[in-house]
């Protein structure tokens, strides 16, 4: 897909100026960037999910998003959670709850998981929907750091199977080189993009 972003305001403060960006199948690409820059913005952007911008986003692929909350159905079990949102049979979700270690779980209720096992049920949600470009909106933190290697490992093994591209915004300058993407740093005011030649 491609975005061509020539501004974005709210209440007349421009927060992006203009950006140029490529994602598709097999490519990944993390943004970087302080908290309140503009990066979660930029994601809505890429989802589809805010279409309030001077510019355009083009493309037919089938993205996927993974937010830093779970946002999970609390009153479905697990293989629910799944099964509803990806639209997919019940022996794949089984198999992704398998693949993010959850196997057994599957008529748990979120409300019975812990936080690291709401994530890898959003993660096996997002995976269920065969995804062309996988969106992350920091979807690691206020993990523990232990649970968050665990979780991009997972992730890095799903996107290696899939070969579904990513798009993953966060503040964290270790997440990209794990998951083996391209870094842009978004900064400035409006914020713009910059390749992080590092």
């Amino acid at each position: 897909m491609r975005i061509e972003l020539r501004g974005k305001s709210f209440a007349g403060r421009a927060v992006l100026g203009p950006i140029r960006l490529t994602i598709g199948r097999g490519r990944r690409v993390a943004v970087l960037g302080p908290s309140g820059i503009g990066k979660s913005t930029l994601l809505r952007i890429v989802a589809g999910l805010d279409r309030d911008f001077d510019g355009q986003a083009e493309g037919d692929e089938r993205l996927a998003v993974v937010f830093q909350e779970p946002t999970l159905l609390p009153w479905r079990r697990a293989l629910d959670n799944i099964t509803i949102a990806a639209g997919c049979d019940a022996a794949v979700g089984r198999d992704l709850m398998a693949q993010v270690g959850l196997a057994g779980r599957e008529d748990q209720f979120p409300r019975q998981m812990s936080l690291g096992q709401q994530r890898r049920l959003a993660l096996a949600r997002a995976f269920a929907a065969r995804p062309d470009i996988l969106l992350m909106d920091e979807p690691f933190a206020s993990l523990d750091p232990e649970t968050a290697t665990r979780m991009i490992r997972l992730a890095a093994g799903l996107l290696d199977r899939s070969g579904a591209g990513l798009f993953l915004v966060t503040h964290d300058a270790g997440e990209p080189a794990r998951l083996e993407a391209q870094v842009f740093r978004l900064s400035g005011h409006p914020a713009v993009l910059q390749r992080d030649r590092d």
